[in-house]
Order: structure tokens, then sequence, then C-alpha cells
């Protein structure tokens, strides 16, 4: 990873304090707003997730064409999911999993071992919890 141009490199801990975050906001919104609105929280947080590797390969200059095409698909499956049928977001958020896990083993632009598998792990709790939540 070039230390010269990529954005998050010199941010490590501008980026943890933000994952940390994303993650105390996404439980208390869950846990605060009415039930009614667990599709829109879950299709906004998964939307926002998928910017950081599209960042990245932006100011990398690197793997823009396939960050772009995996972020734009789960987007759109998070917006599908959010307003017409919920495990379109479910898949999202699974999928953007699978792609931490790819990126852990070198898919797409390089990013930090710590973030892909804290993000695998939170997206497939999260998936699975909204799996049991739609099923019940």
């Amino acid at each position: 990873m070039s230390a010269t141009l990529s954005f998050f490199h010199a941010r490590q801990k501008l980026l943890f304090l933000l994952a940390s975050l994303y993650v105390i906001l996404l439980t208390l919104s869950h846990w605060q707003l009415p039930s009614a609105h667990v599709w829109l929280i879950a299709g906004f947080f998964s939307v926002i997730m998928n910017f950081t590797y599209l960042t990245e390969a932006l100011s990398l200059r690197q793997f823009v064409r396939i960050e772009t095409l995996v972020a734009t698909v789960l987007i759109s499956l998070s917006l599908l999911g959010a307003f017409w049928w919920p495990p379109l977001v479910i898949a999202a958020i699974f999928g953007h999993g699978c792609w931490d896990i790819a990126k852990h083993l070198g898919a797409g632009v390089p990013f930090f071992s710590w973030y892909t598998l804290s993000c695998f792990g939170v997206d497939f709790l999260y998936s699975g919890s909204l799996l049991f939540y739609w099923m019940s």
C-alpha cells in the first residue's frame, strides 16, 4: 500500500474511531428506533459501509473499476432491500462481508487486515441477526 497516496494509511486511528462509531450507532439505531424502521436503518448503514474501499481505491487510483462495481451492486441491493424486499439488504450486508474476506485474501484495493476481518465479523453477525429477524 502506497503510504504517500493512501487516504487511510495516515488515518488509521480515525478509521478505527469511525468504524467503532459506526457499530455503536448501528446498535443504538436498532435499539432506540421503532421496529418499523429496521429495513431503512439496515439499508442506510449498508449503503454507507460501501464507501470505505471506494475512497481508498480512488485515492490510490487502483482497482477503481472493481471497487466501483462491487459498491454499486451492494448499494443497489441495499436500497432495493430497504424499500422493496428485505432479504436483498440482508444479502448486500452478507455480500459485503464476503468482499471483506476476499479483500483480506488480496482482492481489490489493498486494505488493513484488522479492518477487513473486523468488518467481516460485523457484517456476518449483522446479516445473520437481520435474517433471524426477517424469518421470525
